[in-house]
């Protein structure tokens, strides 16, 4: 398994989960209590593919890095030296580390939150029963409720200074990308600096965001002994976000032109942090990229949804749910009013 089939088996993971929410009996405790038990032994389970899957992908991301970076400097006439296995192992060492740390501090979170959701969307339901705001089957309007709620935040694994709520699969492919994507370009530059290149370059794509846009081209120093250009405590180099495609590679001094040279430094002296460098044309492409992603994603939290309140009757796949809805075929609308009217049962609204 590699680190891109763990993403995919994190998500079943969060179906699993979701499906032994849907159909426990929360009426009784022992079953409550059980429920919450197998959660922390699906989760136990992911932590142990965790430690079997990102070590041997952090190496192969980073001295992957290692490879192009060597053939980057023979490309541009740069003889290279025999590579210090000490150097890069104690660079993959440092990575390795920050990285199993992260996904093991996500699964903790994701364990309690799990059961602090369960547990609270209990009180919570049976309190409304109480009230007499809630009636009908209490088994099956306690299961949609619970299931309902766990799906909304039952597998947080992480909260943001400003309180959002992350779920496992989205953190985790957040760590992961943005890990394997540093474990390259740290193999790019510990195997710069082993060769004596300084200097470095800003890779980025045209269609970028305004903060990989902003970062493009500019020249930086690895070690801070080049005068004239800013290190890499003042410029961070890639990557800037989990989905960051930038990358860095030599810049050689000696090979440049002294207009070149000057162009370079012209663009460091432009540089401004937050500053958006993009063309209008470039902001519209990169505007309708991401509507395109929003647009997939909401439909994936849409279906999400569908599935928790409506379980077997959901569609089976996310790809037949996005055909049915686009096509708004006579059973996407059966469903939908369906949903709908489980949803007004449980809180009042739904889409």
């Amino acid at each position: 398994m590699n680190e891109e089939q763990l993403l995919k088996h994190v998500r079943s993971i969060m179906q699993s989960v979701l499906e032994k929410v849907a159909t426990s009996n929360l009426t009784d405790d022992e079953a409550v209590e059980s429920l919450i038990s197998d959660v922390g032994n699906i989760l136990d389970q992911y932590d142990l593919l965790v430690d079997e899957v990102i070590p041997e992908a952090v190496i192969n991301h980073y001295f992957g890095g290692v490879d192009e970076a060597t053939r980057v400097l023979k490309g541009d006439g740069v003889r290279t030296k025999k590579m210090s296995r000490l150097i890069h192992e104690k660079a993959v060492g440092r990575i390795m580390d920050d990285t199993l740390l992260d996904f093991k501090a996500a699964i903790r979170t994701a364990k309690d939150s799990a059961a602090s959701t369960i547990r609270n969307a209990l009180d919570e339901v049976q309190g409304d029963f109480a009230k007499g705001i809630l009636t009908g089957d209490t088994r099956k309007v306690i299961q949609q409720r619970v299931a309902q709620s766990f799906k909304k935040e039952g597998l947080t694994s992480f909260i943001t200074k400003d309180g959002k709520k992350l779920p496992l699969d989205f953190y985790s492919m957040t760590v992961t990308r943005t890990k394997m994507r540093d474990a390259s370009v740290k193999g790019h530059v510990e195997r710069y600096k082993e060769n004596g290149q300084d200097l470095v370059q800003i890779i980025e794509n045209s269609d970028s965001c305004p903060i990989c846009a902003n970062h493009k081209d500019l020249v930086v120093s690895l070690t801070g002994e080049t005068e004239g250009y800013p290190t890499i405590d003042e410029v961070q180099l890639p990557p800037y976000h989990p989905n960051c495609r930038g990358g860095i590679r030599p810049y050689v001094v000696r090979f440049k032109t002294d207009a070149e040279i000057e162009r370079a430094k012209k663009r460091n002296s432009d540089f401004k942090e937050g500053k958006d460098t993009r063309t209008p044309a470039q902001k519209r492409a990169y505007e309708r990229e991401q509507e395109a992603r929003r647009k997939a994603n909401d439909e994936k939290k849409q279906y999400a949804r569908w599935q928790g309140l409506l379980g077997d009757e959901a569609p089976k796949t996310l790809g037949g749910f996005r055909r049915m809805k686009r096509q708004n075929t006579v059973k996407f609308q059966e469903l939908q009013s369906e949903y709908r009217s489980l949803a007004q049962q449980i809180s009042g609204g739904g889409d």
